[in-house]
């Protein structure tokens, strides 16, 4: 027989599911898309059932393109989306929708936190930032708004912990790295922090139990063999939230080196060997995925989705061509791009397209060019797109060095790292190495890497990192082109600034909402 493994990505639009060999190559995959739903303005909620049984649906088709025997699939690991969770009952069946990380309704329980805890004794804890993304707050608007739910409730469950009751677990076990973006971890000592508990009132027993990743926390059930074509009894393990994940799957598990992922969102990720604070809080400290270390972050809430409204907006004729080439329309927009030279003529563009996450927290910030003329094509504009979505990604890589971080190396993900130039102008702003990788889906990869952990087919992590994680391809930065996008950085956050100073951002929002 030979040895397989499989990571599942439950992510926040759709579930992948991919069988590796135990060199990290794709076997077979699948994935189901899953929408969300928004009750009211600011409400972001999600069918938890639905999820599962699209899940279900992926790991049947991906079991049968890879074509091999479930019984050779030894683990399964899991790379989650974060915050998002749901309350079940004792029997785990759910008793309202999932709330989304992205849901905002808990503006008054995080004014709340700041009066019963303070925002430097929350951050000094649980090392995040006072916010609605995470957990806690919407647990406590739970307790407050629907007081019969969360009494009824038996675990407050994040995706990671209720599949993998789902699938065989006898419990809740919920990892230290999505454990410690509920908001209720001592991210030092990786357990609830009573404390916090305590402070806000809230019951530790409705908490799940938290265990590294990389741990073998059951087996498949005969129930979900049926459901999902996994061999009864394939080890099931605790593997991560999906940023964490992809931090393991780019092979960020060691100092110096950071991994950035542009997808439709963008998450920038370093590892670190001891809890690195940011003395302004705003960069969490988080538990990595490599059990008993930790990572920061920072968060771009508009990425490539930046990208994606240029291509919808303004580049119909390419979609229309693309149409009769049969290729991307972003390969012919990548074409287009690398004709124009760096600083896209003096046009620069700020991409708060989503509002303003890290480093600024924001979240009047709107989409902005800077420097437009007449002369301006619409191929500037999205060079200027990447350029202005790599200057903010490279803001929070300067705040990670602000904080004592070391960057040495980059590695890219995400899918923007399928296009060589913005490949290049990452290289370039950085002023440092960017590697490509050969998996492009790292948060799978990443949950491969824990299965394999826990079925002890690797030693430690560094060993399964070094014989399943490839580079394909590496960009060298050209350091003329960086000294001149320094230039351009600078501009860049001046022009924010100052807009922020003025207030014209927040006075834009409110006049729109009139």
């Amino acid at each position: 027989m030979k040895n397989y493994i499989s990571g599942i990505d439950i992510g926040t639009t759709g579930v992948k599911v991919i069988i590796f060999d135990m060199e990290g190559a794709t076997i077979g995959s699948a994935y189901r898309e899953y929408p969300c739903t928004f009750p009211q303005s600011g409400w972001v909620e999600q069918d938890g059932e639905m999820t599962w049984q699209q899940t279900c649906e992926a790991t049947r088709e991906a079991i049968a393109k890879a074509g091999v025997d479930p019984a050779e699939i030894r683990a399964i690991g899991l790379s989650t989306q974060r915050c998002t969770f749901t309350p079940v009952d004792e029997a785990g069946m759910p008793l309202r929708s999932a709330i989304s990380w992205q849901d905002s309704r808990s503006f008054e329980e995080c004014e709340e936190i700041g009066r019963l805890v303070g925002a430097e004794r929350y951050y000094e804890i649980t090392g995040l930032p006072v916010g609605t993304t995470w957990s806690v707050s919407k647990i406590m608007w739970i307790k407050k708004h629907q007081p019969d739910i969360y009494e009824k409730t038996y675990k407050f469950a994040m995706d990671q912990e209720r599949i993998l009751n789902k699938l065989g677990a006898e419990g809740y076990f919920e990892d230290w790295s999505n454990g410690s973006l509920q908001g209720l971890m001592d991210i030092k000592a990786f357990e609830w922090s009573d404390e916090l508990i305590d402070a806000l009132e809230l019951d530790k027993s409705k908490l799940p139990d938290l265990v590294p990743s990389g741990k073998v926390v059951g087996t498949i059930s005969r129930e979900s063999s049926a459901l999902t074509g996994f061999a009864e009894g394939t080890l099931l393990v605790s593997g991560g939230g999906d940023q964490q994940c992809a931090g393991i799957g780019a092979g960020a598990v060691k100092k110096g080196t950071i991994e950035v992922t542009i997808g439709t969102a963008g998450v920038t990720l370093a590892y670190m060997d001891e809890p690195i604070y940011d003395g302004s809080m705003r960069l969490p400290c988080s538990a990595h995925t490599v059990a008993g270390k930790w990572e920061t972050e920072g968060l771009q809430n508009a990425a490539g989705s930046s990208l994606k409204w240029y291509r919808n907006e303004f580049a119909v004729p390419e979609i229309e061509k693309a149409k009769a080439l049969g290729v991307d329309p972003y390969d012919l927009i990548n074409e287009q791009v690398e004709a124009i030279a760096p600083g896209s003529d003096g046009l620069i563009c700020i991409p708060y397209f989503a509002s303003s996450a890290a480093p600024n927290w924001d979240p009047f910030a709107r989409g902005t060019f800077i420097g437009l003329t007449l002369g301006h094509s619409r191929q500037a504009m999205a060079r200027a797109i990447m350029e202005g979505v790599t200057y903010e990604t490279r803001e929070i890589i300067d705040q990670m060095i602000t904080n004592g971080v070391e960057v040495n190396a980059i590695v890219l993900s995400g899918g923007a790292a399928k296009s060589d130039v913005w490949n290049h102008i990452q290289a370039d702003i950085y002023g440092k190495t960017c590697s490509i990788l050969a998996v492009e889906e790292a948060t799978a990869l990443g949950a491969a890497v824990l299965a394999a952990l826990g079925a002890e087919l690797y030693a430690n992590v560094s060993e399964a990192v070094a014989h399943m994680v490839k580079i394909v391809a590496v960009c060298e930065p050209d350091m003329q082109r960086h000294a001149l996008y320094n230039e351009y950085f600078e501009i860049y956050k001046d022009a924010y600034q100052a807009l922020r100073k003025a207030d014209v951002y927040e006075r834009l929002v409110k006049l729109a909402l009139k």
